[in-house]
């Protein structure tokens, strides 16, 4: 069954002051968080690279850096810290793919004309891939938010639905950092993907029982069988199922997308939980359906939500967008406190969208400090960090 439901209403635009220096201007505005690093330390001051130039030993080419003071920051009093009354989103440990499909059909019946869902493809064991847009459709100003391409990262899930949903009941009332929140949304489709590998997800939550094709099945457990030939794992088999990041085939969708893909792991011949990069770039229902719907909108920037490790990844090789990504790091470690990191990606989406003749910035959010699945009781944590994240690049879209 494909659900589809269209409804938009028109939103008059409105202008969105200012436009500063991303670095500067969201992390002046933004409560600063304490740096998170490896202990956790919390320095006196929070120290930014200077986005003008580029600076430090993360971010692209060199320069100066500005300190800003490790002040009492003013009163928040943006739209996500303000209560709903009667929320439909209630997250929960395992929040499960059919869940997530109630609660975008209940978003629906109770917010018509302010946000519109598809399905964008559909996975090998007939789950479907949901594309939710709010905002304004027709804007030309596009953004895409995508979580849980990792089966075992399903914690990302709940957060973008509750995202989703602040957006969506304070959209006419609510501000962001003094600004009206209907001025941003009013000037941007905001596309939201947040579970973009539903049977990875189902059969990290739910084991064995999630699989409904026998197909499927005999070969997860031909995987686990290889995999602990091979010593690829000790796990049990139910835990190796806990910790599954691949789709239902074994393919580890941020290993199947075109940037240095031939060089993942090369002897890795075989499905299995993770690191198997498939046949071939985009082999896979699930990448490409994340790359159609990509090529069909020409989004201004792409966030992707992964767990664990409070940090965040903006750079691979022959990046044609690093400055931008650097510079959209830095501003979510203002918001979030996560440490930025430089390495260099290969085969994921992000890594994709920096290389390809048309690039697009983007960034990498990992949440969580527990090993994946992440602990539900870390989720309250993982709000506050991220509540304000898609206001956060609302602006950098409209200011860039």
């Amino acid at each position: 069954m494909n659900f589809t439901h269209n409804s938009r209403k028109h939103i008059t635009k409105k202008t969105v002051a200012g436009c500063l220096c991303l670095s500067l201007a969201f992390l002046a505005a933004a409560p600063l968080s304490a740096w998170a690093g490896p202990a956790g330390d919390i320095p006196p001051a929070v120290t930014v690279p200077d986005s003008g130039t580029g600076s430090g030993p993360a971010g692209p080419g060199g320069g100066g850096s500005v300190t800003i003071p490790d002040t009492p920051p003013a009163a928040d009093d943006s739209f996500y810290n303000q209560a709903i009354m009667d929320p439909i989103v209630h997250p929960v440990d395992k929040y499960s793919y059919e869940q997530m499909e109630q609660d975008i059909l209940a978003l629906a019946a109770r917010y018509p004309g302010r946000i519109s869902y598809q399905t964008i493809g559909q996975t090998l064991d007939g789950r479907y891939i949901y594309d939710i847009v709010i905002g304004n459709p027709g804007a030309q100003k596009k953004i895409l938010f995508q979580g849980a391409i990792h089966g075992r990262e399903y914690i990302v899930v709940p957060l973008m639905m509750q995202q989703i949903e602040y957006m969506l009941a304070f959209q006419d009332s609510g501000s962001y950092l003094g600004q009206p929140l209907n001025a941003l949304m009013g000037q941007t489709a905001i596309h939201f993907i947040p579970m973009s590998n539903p049977d990875g997800v189902a059969l990290s939550q739910l084991g064995e029982s999630a699989i409904r094709s026998p197909e499927l099945l005999e070969g997860i457990r031909a995987m686990y069988a290889a995999d602990v030939a091979e010593e690829r794992t000790a796990l049990p088999y139910e835990q190796y199922l806990v910790r599954w990041k691949s789709n239902a085939r074994g393919v580890d969708l941020n290993h199947n997308f075109n940037a240095d893909w031939e060089s993942l792991n090369p002897t890795l011949n075989h499905g299995s939980s993770s690191d198997f990069k498939g046949s071939a770039p985009l082999s896979e229902p699930e990448s490409q359906a994340l790359a159609n719907v990509i090529a069909q909108n020409g989004f201004s920037a792409v966030i992707n939500y992964h767990a664990m490790g409070q940090v965040i990844y903006w750079d691979t090789n022959d990046n044609k967008k690093a400055a931008e990504s650097y510079d959209m790091a830095t501003a979510a470690s203002g918001v979030t406190g996560y440490q930025i990191m430089g390495s260099k990606g290969v085969g994921g989406l992000k890594d994709w969208l920096q290389r390809e003749t048309s690039p697009i910035a983007g960034i990498t959010l990992e949440v969580g400090r527990s090993a994946c699945p992440v602990a539900f009781s870390e989720y309250p944590a993982i709000w506050e960090q991220n509540k304000g994240i898609p206001c956060l690049f609302l602006q950098y879209i409209l200011t860039h």
